[in-house]
């Protein structure tokens, strides 16, 4: 029982953080309609960036912060208004293709950098292990999981009391009828791609915290994905419980199927967990299915 319950506790820290990555795709999907695979590369840059602010330009932490956050919104900026605006009214296909481009040149560049290194954060989270009733809980990655948990929080505020947030759920419902109304739906969608980077960045420095910066680091992104998809494009709570659940789902196929089938299992399980959504509920545990009428 012990077993178990510590596999459920590290999926579900392991999950939070599959949750956060998910968060900025579900962002970009809500107001655009478009799935960015791009994100991966903004965490990963973003945890890169927080690397060189402390160890090589030696800026103390909360600077740091700053920095990352105005670095984002730049990034964020440049990337809709060169790369995505020019999409509009384009095949959704053709935009999805452009955060993939992004994703691949970003990634040279990552790996340019990185040389087959891996980097490790200067320790900014508090260390150790908490056991409760023997179940052992890293602190960092307690601290890291509640961290997410903020970044939800925020989101979720931004969205349903915030000016702003009533101009994305509008326009992430009609662009059309959002403009019809006043609504700047280009700048909703400058806003919804900085903020989302700015989540992406963050997310990157809060995983590098736990993981460090290696070569695979952006990758996270398809898992973020397949949260994303689990569930629903469109709901922010559906990421949350998306990312827990199949970090717990993970972590119990590592734990009972690995011994039986020689390893493997927990890096097949979320794959086998995108078939199984797309094929029983294709729109996500809490995506809402769009009915056409002719």
């Amino acid at each position: 029982m012990i077993n178990f319950s510590q596999l459920v506790i590290t999926g579900i820290l392991t999950g939070s953080l599959y949750a956060a990555v998910a968060a900025s795709v579900v962002l970009i999907f809500k107001a655009t309609n478009v799935v960015s695979i791009a994100h991966g590369q903004f965490l990963s840059f973003g945890a890169l960036f927080f690397w060189f602010c402390l160890t090589v330009w030696q800026i103390p932490f909360w600077i740091s912060i700053l920095l990352i956050l105005g670095a984002s919104v730049l990034l964020g900026f440049l990337v809709e208004r060169f790369a995505m605006r020019p999409l509009i009214g384009q095949p959704m296909f053709a935009a999805f293709l452009m955060t993939f481009s992004l994703f691949l040149a970003m990634d040279g560049i990552f790996q340019l950098i990185l040389k087959g290194q891996a980097k490790s954060l200067p320790t900014f989270l508090p260390k150790g292990v908490w056991a409760v009733s023997g179940i052992n809980i890293p602190v960092d990655n307690l601290v890291s999981f509640f961290a997410c948990l903020l970044i939800f929080l925020i989101l979720t505020l931004l969205f349903r009391f915030t000016r702003v947030g009533l101009g994305m759920r509008a326009t992430s419902e009609d662009h059309q009828l959002a403009q019809s109304v006043g609504i700047g739906v280009k700048t909703i969608f400058s806003l919804i791609w900085i903020i989302s980077t700015v989540v992406a960045a963050f997310t990157g420095i809060v995983i590098a915290s736990v993981t460090d910066i290696h070569f695979p680091l952006p990758y996270i992104v398809i898992k973020g994905m397949i949260v994303a998809i689990f569930g629903g494009l469109e709901s922010l709570t559906g990421a949350l419980v998306g990312g827990i659940l199949l970090g717990i789902i993970e972590n119990l196929s590592a734990g009972y199927l690995d011994p039986l089938v020689g390893g493997g299992v927990q890096e097949v399980a979320a794959y086998v967990v995108l078939l199984l959504i797309l094929v029983v509920k294709p729109y996500g545990l809490f995506g809402l299915p769009i009915i056409e009428r002719i």
